[in-house]
């Protein structure tokens, strides 16, 4: 009976720790962060949105929009979780932008810069589908805008 229910102890435990949550934090050690660098590989200027937890904080943080220069990089944001939430579009054209399937809320016409409150928007704020970015390493993550 103990040999049991300590294998079933074990099996449980593994899962637990090999199961990554999808807002992981990575660490929270001096040296332990993560840069969003966002390189623009476009001939037109782009502005970026982000979703972050910034460094000591566990709740995310919402911030645009960042302009980010035809064929230049900029570094966003700096943070300790792994995970980072993007979206961008080019400077006045609706039309052109880089999105993925995490909705997520953005101010018009900025700056804008306010904490996550769940999934619904203020009447001031529209939803956007942000690209979700990980990164593996400690150090700069680069998200590259091509064309």
């Amino acid at each position: 009976m103990k040999r049991g229910f300590w294998a079933a102890f074990a099996a449980v435990l593994a899962l637990v720790l090999t199961t990554v949550p999808e807002f992981a934090q990575k660490g929270g050690a001096v040296g332990e962060q993560i840069t969003l660098r966002v390189c623009n590989k476009t001939n037109d200027n782009t502005r970026v949105a982000v979703s972050y937890q910034p460094l000591g904080q566990s709740q995310f943080y919402n911030e645009g929009w960042y302009g980010v220069p035809s064929r230049s990089c900029q570094d966003i944001v700096t943070t300790g979780n792994s995970y980072i939430y993007g979206y961008a579009e080019v400077e006045n054209d609706g039309t052109r932008y880089w999105a993925g399937d995490m909705p997520l809320c953005v101010q018009y016409p900025g700056p804008y810069a306010f904490w996550s409150a769940g999934t619904t928007c203020a009447t001031n704020q529209e939803v956007r589908n942000f690209v979700t970015l990980r990164s593996e390493n400690w150090g700069v993550f680069t998200w590259t805008l091509d064309p």
